[in-house]
């Protein structure tokens, strides 16, 4: 049902969080998920939790006990994404027509429009994303999406924001459903 886009640790805080939901009804908090994990400060829990947020697997409302939900799951269209370019530093480098095309996860790719853009910075670490992957990106905002919103700043740079970002429609190029990460 759902891809390996994340990291064992990070699989095995998703399949417990998964599973205690379908257990309670509800989802667990971070003590609780700290506790089963033997994991000494929230602060590991909350790292996986933004993880998970950014892969598009999980949402949590702001500052909210119990408030982590699963993302829905849908029919997925072709996984086999074109590669529209490369970010480097604060900028994409946009390659010409001829795309090469990389298969991408499943749970990642929600229209025929997403593509891949390559990291090539370690400008994005503070979100989880490293230097040698590859990010799915839908070029409009949606709400079953929970990642980050990619916005082109006035300076020509870009910043990705929060996906409750909606202050100029027209400066976002689109929204990260998923991250690729080779290993």
């Amino acid at each position: 049902m759902y891809a390996m886009t994340f990291t064992p640790k990070q699989k095995a805080v998703f399949d417990y969080i998964k599973h205690y939901i379908s257990e309670n009804g509800f989802s667990p908090t971070f003590e609780e998920i700290a506790y089963n994990f033997k994991y000494k400060s929230k602060g590991t829990v909350y790292k996986h939790i933004k993880a998970l947020k950014l892969k598009g697997l999980i949402r949590q409302d702001w500052n909210r006990v119990r408030s982590i939900q699963l993302t829905e799951t849908k029919t997925h269209t072709s996984n086999l994404l074109p590669v529209k370019g490369e970010w480097k530093k604060n900028s994409i480098m946009w390659y010409e027509s001829n795309y090469e095309f990389e298969e991408a996860a499943g749970n990642t790719v929600y229209n025929n429009n997403a593509f891949l853009i390559k990291i090539k910075t370690a400008a994005l670490k503070k979100h989880n994303i490293i230097r040698g992957d590859q990010i799915v990106v839908q070029p409009t905002v949606s709400k079953h999406c929970a990642g980050f919103v990619i916005v082109k700043n006035r300076n020509s740079s870009l910043t990705l924001y929060k996906p409750s970002w909606n202050r100029s429609p027209k400066r976002i190029l689109g929204q990260i459903s998923g991250v690729t990460r080779n290993y």
